[in-house]
């Protein structure tokens, strides 16, 4: 049954230096909350990161991460950094990029970053969507 599917939405900022991240990790840490955390790394993305993202705070989109869609063999890039989608995969798959939580700091080519999965759209849901357009 064609349906399944898990997908993620990522928010992130980017910035010059290593130190700043650490720095910006702390502060976003420090927030008890899931909901909080959210918001304080908006805040923060549209204050400091260097990606455009910023306008809206920090929004990456959506990934897949997985489907039963036959027609799907692989994956094409989401993001346009394909080295950043590739950590963000590798996070989840290995359990340490988790909703609500900040990742990071990870190192590419644009700079430091630090991400979070801030909605999730899982199996639960997903199953709704039957049927192929095939």
């Amino acid at each position: 049954m064609v349906g399944f599917s898990h997908q993620i939405q990522v928010r992130h900022l980017v910035v010059e230096k290593k130190e700043v991240a650490d720095l910006l990790k702390g502060t976003i840490s420090e927030v008890k909350s899931a909901a909080g955390r959210v918001q304080m790394l908006m805040r923060l993305a549209e204050k400091y990161s260097l990606c455009s993202s910023k306008e809206d705070g920090g929004n990456l989109g959506w990934i897949e991460l997985s489907s039963d869609d036959p027609r799907i063999r692989g994956y094409e890039p989401v993001l346009k950094n394909a080295e950043l989608e590739q950590i963000i995969r590798e996070g989840v798959k290995d359990m340490t990029l988790n909703r609500g939580e900040v990742f990071g700091p990870v190192q590419t080519q644009e700079g430091f970053h630090l991400m979070m999965i801030t909605n999730d759209f899982g199996s639960d849901r997903a199953t709704a969507f039957t049927g192929s357009s095939l």
